[in-house]
């Protein structure tokens, strides 16, 4: 059993807030010495989640919340500290940024795991539906921000990502850019809204004699990334090719090289469909209303009229800014 210095950084400022509430107060729980933990988590308040349940198909998996607005947890290995902020701010690049550097500043720690939860897309995370229009941070920005408040102050750093879609592609892709980041793993949830398990997490997978990774995908469904450079352009190429010409043929070439580079167990159907297909690089940061309703769409299979989906994001935003 290890040392661990552990970041957590969680966005809530859509569904997701009171099951990632649940999971980052579990922190207030752990008593390992040999663990620090910072973590920063950004809510709506509840009046904000009830907007969710005029939607049938989703208020059943929407859990409430105790308070809205930015906790954060420090915990040194002794006793936790707790801080609320009690209004709702929004995520962002600049939010997360900070909460690199003040992460990093207080763990002073050679190897830092990184835990990331939030919603997404096939082109990023970290969704925010406070803003008008909502808006998320591209694959490539998240990275990029994380490199720029790491590089040169932390000696490895891994990476657990929990988000509700990811580009099988491009996302892997972009963090093979970066010769720091040594070990990824991508959590697949096994419900609607049901997180990464933080304090299980904690407590089963980091005790024991082997690498925590070994743990990590033995006890939980997911993705294991290996991000070598040379391998993710290989594969980017051969994906490129199947983009263009479809066929089993350039789907087997490429699919070859892929299982090498992601090791998955889990449950979750691995078809490389026409809309992934269609998912390029582009870099966009916002979400129009076709784009909204076709998230709650794919998110949870159902079908809401593009009326309802805008009378529902002004309501939210109405809410939103009361509690700022």
């Amino acid at each position: 059993m290890g040392n661990h210095s552990i970041l957590i950084y969680g966005a809530g400022n859509c569904e997701i807030a009171g099951a990632l509430e649940y999971e980052l107060n579990q922190i207030t729980q752990i008593n390992k010495p040999n663990i620090k933990i910072f973590a920063r988590g950004y809510f709506f308040n509840n009046s904000c989640i009830a907007m969710y349940r005029r939607f049938k198909q989703i208020k059943e998996y929407v859990k409430e919340i105790s308070r809205g607005g930015v906790h954060e947890y420090f915990y040194n290995g002794d006793e936790t500290i707790k801080t609320c902020e009690l209004k709702v701010n929004s995520t962002s690049e600049i939010t997360f940024e900070k909460f690199l550097k003040d992460g990093i500043e207080k763990l002073q720690a050679d190897e830092v795991i990184l835990i990331l939860i939030g919603q997404g897309n096939y082109g990023g995370m970290f969704m925010d539906f406070s803003k008008s229009p909502p808006i998320y941070i591209p694959y490539e920005k998240v990275f990029s921000i994380i490199e720029h408040c790491v590089k040169g102050k932390v000696k490895r750093l891994s990476i657990i990502l929990d988000v509700s879609q990811w580009h099988n592609i491009y996302m892997p892709l972009y963090i093979a850019q970066y010769s720091f980041i040594d070990t990824v793993f991508v959590y697949e949830r096994d419900a609607y809204l049901s997180i990464f398990p933080v304090y299980k997490w904690i407590d089963k997978a980091l005790e024991g004699q082997e690498h925590w990774i070994a743990s990590t995908t033995a006890l939980f469904n997911g993705y294991h990334i290996d991000s070598h450079p040379i391998w993710w352009e290989l594969c980017s190429h051969k994906w490129e090719e199947y983009v263009r010409f479809p066929s089993g043929k350039s789907f087997e070439a490429f699919y070859s090289i892929y299982k090498k580079v992601v090791i998955h167990k889990g449950n979750s159907m691995r078809i490389y469909s026409k809309e992934l297909r269609d998912q390029g690089i582009a870099y966009h940061n916002q979400l129009s209303l076709k784009d909204t309703k076709a998230y709650f769409s794919r998110e949870y299979l159902c079908d809401i009229e593009q009326n309802d989906v805008e009378k529902w994001l002004n309501a939210l935003k109405i809410c939103a800014d009361y509690y700022k």
